[in-house]
């Protein structure tokens, strides 16, 4: 309860209703003088505060230690005393989300740069050696050599040590020699392509029944501009494009959790009659919500690691690796209150299921993204 004066009048100034006491039965302003101090507002803004902590903190407490239960209370009615788990995932969500690009950057510049440095090396140490890049990674010769995150720290020491393990792979390699002739390509659909004009020029070419349909013509286009426009700046186009997925990455996650509550629905459909697909969606909801904090506990230790090298870091992170799946275990055995081998069973067929729904959303968006750069 605020410290504001009472109205002496008893209607509600937010909807006009009668108003029995403090506050309106119908809409729950409180009843007070429109006129506030200041006061009274930082009275208000510290108890606003501290009821948002209280029911968050308190929701935590129960969500870490008591895989299932807040996804049972909600369902039993009881969810005045904790926090509303819709608000609870948008604060999580995007708390997560500035901490993750706050650590993971995309320095455009700096990889385009380190692109340079890498392809002048291998071009004036010999005119065999051939600089690409495939899936992110750095290739010479056709033989991985790096990853495209190195291209940012590109310096001599660490180009003369690619330049040795390439020229050592190289020669074990059978098939460096083709890999040499060929050209760097963003992307492709079987048949590469290095400009729009040499796609026309082949698709005019050929008979009206051999000509690509209207959807991999588009695709072939597409790729076509893309390593026409960077076929000379590889470290360019992965940098941009690994941004662009990045940024991505928090529509992968809301278009996902819906899809993980129906997989749920199914696995659960004989009890639809006391699990609706509300249900299952906050249960959904509060699992992932789990997943962030696990996450952001695991980007702590991995720069712990990163500082200290202690090997102890790398075992709690394999720890948290599999702490998700053990805590989703017990999350379903408390909440859907099936017996063990049940629940094993069904736990195992989600997360296969919702595996490959993951790898195709991935696909997908790692596409789009590189038709967006």
């Amino acid at each position: 309860m605020s410290h504001g004066k009472e109205r002496k009048e008893k209607n509600c100034l937010n909807c006009n209703a009668r108003v029995f006491g403090r506050y309106c039965h119908f809409c729950g302003q409180e009843n007070i003088e429109p006129k506030e101090t200041l006061g009274g507002l930082i009275v208000h803004f510290f108890n606003d505060i501290t009821h948002f902590e209280g029911k968050f903190l308190t929701a935590i407490r129960y969500l870490m230690f008591k895989p299932g239960f807040l996804a049972a209370e909600y369902a039993r009615g009881r969810r005045a005393a904790y926090m509303n788990p819709v608000r609870m995932y948008v604060f999580s969500s995007a708390f997560f989300f500035i901490i993750f690009f706050s650590i993971f950057k995309v320095n455009n510049t700096e990889m385009e740069i380190g692109y340079s440095k890498l392809q002048d090396r291998f071009r004036n140490t010999s005119a065999d050696f051939h600089v690409g890049f495939t899936s992110g990674d750095i290739k010479v010769n056709g033989v991985k050599v790096g990853n495209i995150n190195r291209l940012s720290e590109m310096n001599e020491p660490l180009i003369d040590s690619l330049v040795k393990a390439a020229d050592l792979e190289a020669k074990k390699d059978t098939t460096a020699e083709e890999n040499k002739k060929s050209s760097f390509n963003v992307i492709n659909f079987g048949k590469q392509y290095n400009s729009i004009a040499e796609y026309d020029s082949i698709q005019n070419s050929l008979p009206p029944t051999a000509k690509d349909g209207w959807l991999k013509k588009a695709l072939n286009r597409k790729s076509a501009a893309l390593n026409e426009k960077y076929g000379d700046r590889p470290g360019l186009a992965f940098a941009r494009m690994t941004d662009v997925f990045l940024h991505k990455l928090p529509t992968i996650f809301f278009i996902s959790l819906p899809i993980f509550a129906f997989i749920l629905f199914l696995l659960y459909i004989r009890h639809r009659s006391r699990f609706n697909f509300v249900n299952h969606s906050i249960f959904s909801i509060y699992y992932y919500i789990f997943c962030f904090i696990l996450m952001l506990i695991y980007f702590a230790t991995d720069e712990l690691l990163k500082v200290t090298g202690w090997s102890l870091f790398s075992l709690i992170n394999v720890f948290l690796f599999f702490a998700s799946f053990i805590y989703l275990y017990k999350a379903m055995r408390n909440f859907y209150q099936q017996a063990r081998a049940i629940t094993v069973i069904k736990f195992f067929l989600l997360n296969f299921i919702f595996f490959f729904i993951v790898l195709f959303l991935f696909t997908g968006f790692l596409v789009f993204s590189a038709f967006n750069i």
